[in-house]
């Protein structure tokens, strides 16, 4: 008996480095990886909780048992945070609105699961862990209504063992940007053709400043499914001074004025401009203004000008 102890004393003095051992005697070291086309356009038709698409990640996929003597710890680093129960296992949202993904395996032994997209920390039991899958297929749902936007590419699981001393991870190749075709967005009916009257003014107005006579209005435009609206301005620029507008009437050094109000103090506005607003309720308003704006040596008469608007969207 004092044997035994002895030699336990020995084993402890000498301090055997069981600690810098490995818990597990191999682990994966390895990824699949899954391409996508750039564009995935997502049908209006498409009901709610429906694939979109899916595709199959690459292989390899070895299979093989790791032995770990000792309790594992294992972090799983998922890109997700949030997900909605489906049949067949949880459905993670995505960055894009009305995008959803999932990524199911097959194990060796053919049954299915639904791989965690999430952040968390396990333990591994010890013993025998059979390690293996035979296929691994990335799936996009459509959980509501889809805006335009971009998944990005890179990790979507990232599995460690054991404090780094393994890695498994799950990688998207490609950034995805999908689509609704029935994105729209068209000007209010009042503002396809909209005529500005400015106030009658005195060429006396012009002595205590270069502009008088200024109107605010709004420019509107009604869409459906997207997220921001783009409006561009065009027409022919006053002669000697590109930021303002030709005037086309009778009066002499004078021309128009056209400015934007979105941060509350006056944005000129000049021939190719742009100006992009937030669609609200499915309205984007760019609320404008205009005015006479003295080019010259200022002469009575008339002030005409025009000003072409086309609007693009996201």
């Amino acid at each position: 008996m004092k044997l035994s102890v002895k030699c336990l004393l020995i084993l402890m003095c000498l301090g055997l480095p069981v600690a810098a051992q490995a818990a597990c005697n191999r682990y994966p070291n390895s990824q699949n990886s899954v391409s996508f086309p750039s564009t995935i356009t997502v049908p209006e038709s498409l009901g709610v909780g429906q694939l979109i698409t899916s595709q199959t990640f690459a292989g390899p996929y070895p299979t093989f048992y790791m032995y770990c003597h000792s309790p594992t710890p294992t972090f799983l680093t998922g890109r997700f945070s949030t997900a909605v129960s489906a049949p067949g296992g949880l459905i993670y949202h995505t960055n894009v609105p009305g995008i959803g993904m999932r990524v199911m395996v097959t194990l060796t032994s053919g049954a299915p699961y639904s791989a965690k997209l999430r952040t968390e920390s396990l333990v591994s039991a010890p013993g025998n862990i059979l390690w293996g899958a035979t296929r691994l297929v990335a799936q996009f749902y459509k959980l509501g209504p889809v805006t335009t936007g971009t998944l990005p590419s890179g990790e979507i699981q990232h599995n460690n063992w054991d404090g780094g001393k393994g890695h498994y991870r799950m990688i998207l190749n490609t950034s995805i940007r999908f689509v609704n075709p029935a994105t729209t967005c068209d000007l209010a009916t009042g503002d396809v053709n909209r005529t500005i009257t400015l106030p009658t003014v005195r060429v006396s107005d012009f002595n205590d400043g270069v502009n008088t006579g200024a109107r605010d209005f709004e420019l509107t435009a009604n869409c459906k499914s997207a997220s921001s609206v783009t409006f561009r301005f065009t027409g022919t620029p006053a002669s000697g001074n590109p930021t303002l507008f030709a005037n086309t009437g009778s009066a002499t050094g004078v021309a128009v004025w056209l400015y934007s109000r979105i941060s509350g103090a006056p944005q000129t506005i000049s021939h190719n401009g742009t100006r992009t607003v937030a669609v609200s309720s499915n309205r984007a308003v760019l609320p404008l203004g205009a005015a006479y704006h003295r080019n010259g040596t200022v002469g009575q008469g008339t002030l005409a000008s025009t000003a072409t608007v086309n609007i693009t969207y996201n």
